[in-house]
């Protein structure tokens, strides 16, 4: 016989914990023995431990074959084991499973309906592709079985069945459209969940059913079963937008009578996905008026939001959320309501209830909005302010006992500033009277996903249709450079992005933006955590560009140059660092036209000072110095990016003349003080759309995919340097290169070909490039006709003839209506380039925002 039975086993494992894998690894070795033994009732115990011990985690896999012998008992309890075994331990590649598909057929054609039972849990258990393939027309016979529970479990095991075998769906359809319609409701239940799922992936398959399930939602008290019908009907309603005007009545009167929360929140879902809401007929609610069907809807969510049950709220959320997609104007009235549930302690609620508020925005409520999630921010363990004046820290305990209740809230933000000493100028008033701040642990507002997503909220309606919800333009920048400290996460590049834009956009704001961005560049401990690709370091340039861009409208400081020029500009990448550099220099020159307009001997000695100073920082920061020490602007350092010499190089020599034009004292300024100012402020720049370029018309004749020097052979050298010197032996014979001679001889008399010369092989240094005034200009005149080169390449485009016989070019003149101006304050729109017949007094930049000239 045996030696345990599962009862003795699992007494065994609990008496046996301190030494439970000995235990189990010998009750392993005995049942090894008994599936061998030909006693069915042994070997059905033995799989029945084996059973348990699964459970638990053990493999049982080496005992599949005897699972199948199980399987094949006459016995029912034995024959029961033996599937429980399958379904826990057979997977799509077990290689028994081939035995079973006769076993299975057997058992689903047994006149005991318990043995047909248990062959469709196991079949839907371990249903392979071959299985479902060989199977399906066994199960469907089983459709017609005269027990209602064997006919509600084949419909389950067809939906299995299918997932394996898609081919047998169109037989299963007939299936579905005649269980509809069982004298059992759980089989009619059992239907409507399989279609429900198989809608998932195709509903137009089941369109047809439509009047049906119609039929069945008007007349069925079963919940669960309507929620089945609704989520369907959710699928069917937007392929055919006539069953909304259907579903109108029913549901209406479903959300006004039902107190079942799941069925009542699927009415709703339904509603607002399929558009039913969207049908201009009346409803009555629960006190006999006739209101709109998705102010009914609306009302009916604060119940959800408003309930005390966390999934309640998370799925009222969502469904208020798609509402306000379709009907904004109903949502509004909910703005408290959802106001409160930004500091529900559940991440996921606050996350839902920030997706709907930024769309709450309005300019009445951008203000109170804003300020309660920069609270959100400061009020966090992330960022610890310290207000002045001897205030305890917020957060600690000594604020709690001293600041709690009744202390003004307002009248402590007034001080509060973060550890760097930069005042939070929008976080005044913003902190809630009710809060309790405790160390003790993370909470929801220190989650860097949820802090982002803040941070994009509130740069997403402060933003949205233009700033149309702004009315103070200097509190949204105010707004800007708080999240600068207060994020917490990485946003730099989009707070760049939105700096930049309201500054060059809006003149009215430019003067407070201009002394902003100087009190960041001016703040230590900012600077200091200014590395390559840090936040800090997206946000700094931009301050730093916007500094040098319009330092004309604070007065002049000779500060600033050496703000544009920190200790931490070496760590920052090559756009950075001439970012930086382009700016100091419209910030010198600047300075220097301001100092010319009070000229006096002390301020010629300061102007010696300050350019002395400035060539030195330039020195220390980003180029090498000679052996006795001096400055020399031909030693820069070879790693430096292009646009960081080049700029660098312009600097030295404007640094360099200026030391020249006050060597001697002078009673008058010198003229080129005021003659460098001007080489970055002749024009003024505007923003300028992306595809401005695009809306130039094309002169006739050009064509802008042709070469204009002829065909340039591909050499396999770069340009500079040149490529190394060849020798005479493995110099090619002439007889061989001769061709190649007369090319390049023929290509040197094009005026755009660049030869490498003679001095092939020989590296050139920056230092002894020819002088840009040395560079021979060739005018080009692309808009003649009798040009030969443009007559061979003119654009073979469609032409129309004249009466005279002459190709004429087709033209398309785009006129661009231009915006109406928004009042009071003048933002400024994106330009389009010139025409092309007008003389262009300079170039104007192509991308958006405003290049550094």
């Amino acid at each position: 016989m045996f030696e345990k039975s599962l009862t003795d086993l699992i007494q065994g494992l609990r008496a046996n914990k301190r030494n439970e894998a000995d235990y189990i690894q010998k009750s392993l070795e005995e049942i090894q023995s008994e599936v061998q033994q030909s006693d069915m009732y042994c070997k059905s115990t033995a799989i029945d431990k084996l059973n348990y011990l699964h459970m638990l985690g053990y493999d049982t896999n080496w005992a599949n074959f005897n699972a199948v012998e199980v399987m094949a008992s006459p016995r029912f309890g034995e024959k029961r084991k033996g599937y429980l075994a399958a379904a826990q331990s057979f997977h799509q590649e077990t290689d028994v499973l081939m035995l079973t598909t006769n076993l299975i057929r057997k058992d689903l054609a047994s006149a005991n309906a318990m043995e047909v039972s248990v062959a469709l849990d196991g079949l839907a258990q371990v249903a392979t592709p071959e299985l479902a393939t060989d199977l399906f027309d066994d199960v469907a016979a089983v459709l017609g079985h005269s027990r209602p529970f064997i006919r509600k479990k084949a419909l389950v095991c067809l939906y299995r069945l299918v997932l394996k075998h898609p081919e047998g769906l169109h037989a299963l359809a007939p299936q579905l459209r005649e269980r509809l319609d069982d004298p059992d409701p759980s089989v009619v239940s059992s239907a409507v969940s399989v279609i429900c799922e198989l809608a998932r992936t195709n509903p137009h398959n089941y369109l047809p059913l439509a009047p049906r399930l119609y039929q069945l939602m008007n007349s069925s008290t079963n919940n669960w079963m309507l929620i089945k019908i609704v989520k369907l009907f959710a699928s069917l309603t937007p392929i055919e937008p006539r069953l909304a005007k259907k579903l109108h009545g029913p549901l209406s009167q479903l959300i006004c009578s039902t107190s079942a929360m799941s069925l009542l929140y699927e009415c709703i879902h339904t509603a607002v996905v399929g558009d039913i809401i969207g049908v201009p007929l009346p409803v009555t609610d629960s006190v006999g008026r006739d209101i709109d069907f998705a102010e009914l809807c609306a009302r009916k969510l604060v119940l959800f939001y408003e309930s005390v049950d966390h999934n309640l709220r998370y799925v009222g959320l969502v469904t208020l959320a798609q509402l306000q997609a379709r009907r904004p104007e109903l949502v509004v009235n909910q703005y408290e309501t959802v106001l409160k549930c930004l500091d529900d302690p559940d991440l996921s609620i606050r996350m839902r209830a920030l997706s709907v508020i930024s769309g709450m925005a309005t300019r009445r409520t951008l203000d109170r909005t804003v300020k309660r999630l920069m609270s959100q921010l400061i009020l966090s363990n992330t960022i610890r302010l310290q207000p002045v004046s001897s205030l305890p820290i917020i957060g600690s305990t000594e604020y709690s006992g001293k600041y709690n209740g009744d202390a003004a809230d307002s009248d402590l933000m007034a001080l509060a500033t973060d550890a760097t000493g930069a005042s939070l100028v929008s976080a005044r008033g913003s902190i809630v009277q009710s809060r309790q701040l405790t160390a003790a642990g993370p909470g929801p507002a220190d989650s860097p996903e949820y802090r982002l997503l803040v941070v994009e909220a509130i740069v997403d309606m402060c933003t949205r249709q233009s700033y149309g919800n702004l009315s103070n333009f200097e509190w949204y920048v105010a707004v800007l450079v708080d999240l600068v400290y207060t994020a917490g996460v990485d946003v730099g590049q989009l707070l760049s992005e939105k700096l930049l834009d309201v500054t060059v956009r809006v003149r009215q704001v430019r003067e407070f933006s201009v002394r902003l961005m100087r009190q960041m560049l001016s703040d230590g401990q900012l600077v200091s955590r200014a590395t390559n690709g840090s936040s800090a370091a997206k946000v700094l340039c931009t301050a730093a560009y916007i500094l040098g861009e319009y330092c004309s409208l604070l007065p002049a400081n000779s500060e600033d140059i050496a703000l544009l020029l920190p200790k931490c500009l070496d760590k920052l990448d090559g756009d950075q660092q001439a970012t930086f550099i382009q700016a100091a220099i419209k910030v010198y020159t600047n300075w220097l036209r301001d100092v010319a307009g009070y000229w006096s001997t002390e301020i010629w000695e300061l102007v010696r000072a300050v350019t002395a100073s400035t060539m030195a920082q330039l020195s220390e920061l980003l180029l090498a110095k000679t052996d006795g020490g001096a400055f020399s602007g031909n030693s820069a350092v070879a790693e430096l990016p292009l646009q960081v010499s080049c700029r660098l190089r312009h600097f030295v020599e404007i640094t360099k003349a200026m030391s020249v034009a006050t060597s001697n004292p002078s009673e008058s300024a010198p003229q080129l003080c005021l003659e460098l100012y001007e080489l970055f402020t002749a024009y003024e720049l505007n923003p300028v759309s992306a595809a401005a370029q695009g809306k130039v018309p094309l002169p006739d004749g050009l064509d802008l995919d042709s070469p204009i020097g002829g065909t340039i052979p591909n050499t396999g050298h770069i340009m500079f340097p040149p490529p190394p010197p060849v020798s005479s032996e493995s110099r090619p014979r002439a007889s061989q290169s001769g061709g190649g001679r007369k090319q390049r001889r023929g290509q040197k008399n094009e005026p755009f070909y660049l030869d490498g010369g003679d001095d092939v092989g020989h590296s050139h240094s920056l230092a002894d490039l020819p002088d840009v005034d040395d560079i021979p200009v060739v005018q080009l005149d692309l808009g003649g006709q009798g040009s030969e080169n443009v007559t061979k390449t003119r654009s073979k485009k469609k032409k129309t003839r004249t009466k005279d016989g002459s190709a004429k070019r087709e033209r398309r003149s785009r006129v661009r209506t231009p915006s109406p101006p928004l009042a009071p304050v003048d933002i400024a729109g994106d330009e389009d380039m010139p025409d092309v017949s007008a003389p262009l007094p300079h170039p104007q930049p192509q991308q958006t925002a405003p290049a550094q000239q």
